[in-house]
């Protein structure tokens, strides 16, 4: 669940670094997925259906999206975090939330296994680069 909301907040951070076209991108991939969650919610999970297929589509997406931009919105806030150092955190965190994914809970569809390992990696990294963000700023000066 907290992989869903923060991608559907993930615009945000993109609009705040001033990416407004990779925003405008992210919010309509946000618009199709509450269409599809919302088609899904009143016609029922038919897995062959091409808008149940849009959904796990765009749920993939906007997760990616929530890393990319959040990766994005702590560089550009921090100039000393650097991208490649970031990306080896979430290459690590992947790799980890992968293995623990197929060891708790294995299945032999490998779709349900890296949907799975996305959305855990999105709460963990996004959470962390807020964490991490809101310790930076407790740590500046005030402007008074």
């Amino acid at each position: 669940m907290v992989a869903i909301v923060i991608s559907v907040f993930s615009p945000i951070f993109v609009y705040r670094v001033g990416l407004t076209t990779i925003g405008r991108i992210n919010l309509f991939t946000v618009l199709l997925f509450i269409g599809s969650w919302l088609f899904i919610l009143t016609m029922g999970l038919l897995y062959n259906h091409p808008v149940s297929m849009l959904f796990y589509v765009s749920i993939m997406a906007n997760c990616c999206f929530a890393i990319g931009n959040s990766v994005w919105f702590m560089h550009k806030r921090n100039p000393k975090a650097s991208v490649k150092k970031l990306l080896v955190v979430l290459s690590f965190l992947t790799a980890l939330c992968f293995v623990f994914i197929e060891k708790a809970y294995s299945t032999t569809v490998l779709q349900d296994t890296l949907m799975h390992t996305v959305m855990l990696v999105t709460a963990i990294f996004v959470t962390g680069i807020i964490w991490t963000r809101l310790r930076q700023i407790d740590r500046e000066p005030e402007h008074t």
